[in-house]
């Protein structure tokens, strides 16, 4: 039985892969074009599937060491308490990648240690995640907004980072995301094992000989860190990674991360670059071309209600 839904999860994750092929190679082709725009797409289009990669990855760690399918980066804070700090450093330094997406760790993990500290003290339940991570959020949030303001000034494009674009897409970054995707693949040979054991809960995990504070605090540390890089480069892209495991999840029929933290990252990959396309293709020509984080949000925010409706049914009363 193991061995069928494995076959089948690699050649539904060989599909996905080459239907990914397929829309990079439309995205960048569907029309003609010069030499400047050839470059231009070329280079929007490998951010955006890394981006998407990283995020689907990174939803699959997360409520795999929380036990929590309601969360990822974005619900946790993570994404809002970087962008906090990626604002503080451009008033400080100027712009520069590499100092945002090292201060950007900084904002990220304090805001997911936030999160996570108030959420254990008030049960550690599922709810409780969510409603800390949303407090999170706001707050780091409207710190950035007030920010806003002066960063302009010094640096006219950070705006983007708030809504998350794909607009400011540049090849200084791809050596970046390469160096996260590979971090990123090379974690998976160490960390989904233990995630599936933490998943049935740490006694199971200890019995297995993992020790499971040290694989959370790892997982969750990495995906901090990876997460809060991805926000300094591009901006807030909320909830990719919430849906892109449960989509993963429904397709294969097994919660086994080894074969859904892959198939989360390329899912992830297709939807955000579809979402992208949308954006430049087909809204540009009637009202302007709008952020891609703006629509993930639009399509992510009544997943996640969903699935808060749907956990929460007949637990409140």
């Amino acid at each position: 039985m193991y061995l069928e839904k494995t076959v089948y999860s690699l050649l539904l994750l060989a599909t996905s892969i080459l239907l990914l092929a397929v829309l990079m190679y439309f995205s960048i082709y569907y029309e003609p074009l010069t030499t400047v725009l050839l470059n231009y797409r070329f280079n929007r289009v490998l951010s955006v599937v890394f981006t998407g990669f990283i995020l689907g990855v990174i939803g699959s760690y997360l409520q795999a060491c929380l036990r929590n399918p309601l969360v990822d980066h974005y619900i946790l804070g993570i994404g809002s308490g970087s962008l906090f700090t990626v604002y503080l450093s451009i008033i400080l330094f100027g712009f520069n990648i590499y100092v945002s997406s090292s201060v950007a760790i900084i904002g990220g993990l304090t805001a997911l240690f936030i999160t996570i500290s108030i959420a254990e003290t008030i049960g550690g339940s599922d709810t409780a995640y969510v409603l800390s991570g949303l407090g999170v959020n706001s707050l780091f949030s409207g710190l950035s907004i007030l920010l806003i303001y002066i960063v302009s000034s010094k640096y006219p494009l950070a705006i983007h980072l708030f809504i998350g674009s794909f607009a400011l897409a540049s090849p200084d970054h791809h050596l970046l995301l390469m160096i996260l995707s590979i971090i990123l693949l090379s974690s998976y040979f160490i960390l989904v094992k233990p995630l599936n054991t933490l998943m049935l809960g740490d006694i199971y995990a200890k019995q297995l000989g993992f020790n499971p504070r040290f694989y959370r605090s790892l997982t969750i540390i990495l995906s901090g860190s990876l997460a809060s890089i991805v926000v300094s480069l591009y901006g807030l892209i909320g909830f990719i990674g919430l849906v892109s495991p449960h989509i993963s999840r429904f397709l294969i029929k097994t919660i086994d991360n080894r074969l859904v933290s892959p198939l989360s990252g390329v899912v992830s990959a297709l939807l955000l670059l579809l979402t992208d396309d949308f954006s430049r293709m087909i809204l540009s020509n009637y009202i302007g071309e709008i952020p891609t984080g703006a629509i993930v949000s639009v399509f992510g925010a009544p997943f996640f209600l969903f699935l808060i409706l749907t956990r929460f049914r007949g637990r409140v009363g």
